[in-house]
């Protein structure tokens, strides 16, 4: 039995078509319209008209719809704002993805790669091209990704970055800073770093520098090379010449240093590391609101304290003693080269080229970047005391004896006295003092070294060592989230170097 249809349903069909087609399709579910094979010409027509009829419904509403502005525009924009709402949130989704995929690129370049380390010193990190063939020929080692340089120091990536960040402003410092006071006078700035920076430089000066020769006249800072080497070729000579370099290291700036190791072959990525890791800025300690602050005041330069200072400075000044050493044989000096002390020497017939020489000198040490100190010139002819680095040469290396003299009366007094309000010089540690000052001795003189040996053990036996005061030490305590790197070993002597004279060109002014 068919079910039956509410009023409701009638009239919503008839609405739908016609009331022709629900007749037609009443009559036809009921069985009173039996269709033949083909519809009959009113079977279709009622069709027709019904279809007709549901597009006349659909113009007339459309029609009734736009005649009211208002409703239309309402219309327009609830489909302009339903398509704008879904194109957000494409773009929401891409942004999303995009956002996920780049934090994911960055991480992968924070394992792999160094890109940023400050705003000034950033430029050069994308150039990691390095000649190879020319770090070959200085035995220098070849490092073709920053993975490879890493696994080299034994640091990690993060640790490496953390310790070469350059800020302006930073709550941490990688140096002690204190100060020395001088032998002439006034006091000398140090910036001794702390154990993990120490460590990098450490590994800086054996893989990278020790590797590298130094010239002939120079005598500091080099293997089986001293004071005394560098007073030696300045013996009983007539005419002897001092000059002094006025800040020597502080002269070096970062861009000098990078330049170096740009020049060696390196990539100017690696070049960036290598100055970062051995240069420092100047900073002041600024406290505000109990927090301490460390603030720059001055460009990158090469600190007093630290281990590969020493060894980048002879590199720098390659050319400056290339230049020194031709005008000095021209006019028939000596040069030696001790750090900052510049020593010439020569027999009276050179004493007429002496105004000549110290005026090209000083153009020489002015056109490669440094400043000659104009208090610490000295002539000395052989009438007088003649000294090179401490060292007196007027006939043969010694020592002044007025100073030993002082140094035996000291050590005599202690026995007799005791340690009690005895002193050395401006040294803050006595004992400390006594065997530097015995070393020293030693690389002149062992035999009198002995001697004054001798005389400490004996004082040591009837008086003890003197306590240490720890609170006059100048070094504070590291920090305890200091992690504490292996040193690495220091490298044999290589006797396979390049030739110094090939290294005429390379060494940038």
């Amino acid at each position: 039995m068919s079910e039956k249809l509410s009023r409701q349903q009638i009239y919503d069909r008839i609405r739908a078509t016609s009331r022709d087609q629900f007749i037609l399709e009443e009559m036809q579910r009921l069985g009173f319209w039996e269709s033949p094979a083909a519809p009959s010409v009113s079977e279709t027509l009622i069709k027709r008209g019904a279809t007709i009829q549901q597009e006349l419904n659909s113009l007339l509403a459309q029609d009734r719809k736009y005649a009211n502005r208002e409703a239309m525009m309402k219309d327009m924009r609830k489909a302009r704002m339903k398509a704008a709402k879904e194109k957000r949130e494409q773009t929401r989704q891409k942004n999303k993805q995009k956002r996920l995929d780049k934090a994911e690129h960055w991480k992968q370049l924070q394992q792999e790669q160094i890109i940023f380390l400050g705003k000034e010193v950033s430029g050069g990190l994308n150039n990691t091209n390095s000649d190879a063939y020319k770090l070959q020929q200085f035995n220098l080692p070849v490092f073709n990704t920053m993975a490879d340089l890493a696994q080299s120091m034994q640091l990690d990536m993060a640790r490496l970055r953390y310790l070469l960040f350059q800020r302006k402003v930073s709550r941490t410092s990688h140096y002690y800073v204190f100060e020395l006071p001088k032998k002439s006078g006034g006091k000398r700035l140090i910036a001794a770093p702390k154990k993990q920076l120490k460590y990098l430089q450490q590994w800086l000066l054996n893989t990278v520098l020790n590797p590298l020769p130094v010239g002939d006249a120079v005598h500091g800072f080099t293997r089986h090379r001293s004071i005394v080497t560098n007073a030696l070729p300045h013996v009983n000579k007539d005419i002897v010449i001092n000059v002094d370099l006025k800040d020597f290291f502080p002269t070096i700036s970062y861009q000098r240093v990078k330049g170096l190791f740009q020049k060696l072959g390196y990539s100017e990525q690696l070049a960036t590391i290598f100055a970062l890791i051995s240069t420092q800025a100047e900073t002041k300690e600024v406290e505000m609101d109990g927090v301490r602050y460390y603030v720059q005041r001055g460009a990158r330069r090469l600190p007093q304290g630290s281990p590969a200072s020493p060894a980048i400075s002879n590199l720098i000044a390659y050319r400056l003693d290339k230049k020194i050493k031709g005008l000095a044989n021209q006019l028939g000096f000596t040069y030696t080269r001790y750090a900052d002390d510049l020593s010439f020497s020569g027999s009276k017939e050179v004493e007429q080229n002496i105004s000549r020489f110290l005026y090209f000198l000083k153009k020489i040490i002015t056109s490669e970047g440094f400043t000659i100190h104009p208090d610490k010139t000295h002539i000395m002819r052989s009438g007088n005391r003649q000294m090179v680095t401490g060292i007196v040469v007027n006939e043969k290396t010694g020592i002044q004896r007025s100073r030993l003299r002082r140094f035996r009366a000291l050590l005599h007094n202690i026995l007799v006295n005791g340690w009690r309000d005895q002193q050395w010089g401006k040294a803050v540690h006595l004992i400390n003092a006594i065997e530097g000052y015995i070393q020293y001795i030693n690389m002149v003189n062992p035999l009198k070294a002995q001697q004054f040996k001798n005389d400490l053990d004996a004082i040591i036996s009837k008086h003890g060592r003197p306590i240490v005061n720890k609170e006059t030490t100048v070094t504070p305590v590291i920090e305890k989230k200091e992690v504490v790197q292996p040193q690495p070993s220091e490298p044999e002597e290589d006797k396979t170097k390049p030739n110094p004279v090939d290294w005429w060109n390379i060494f940038p002014s």
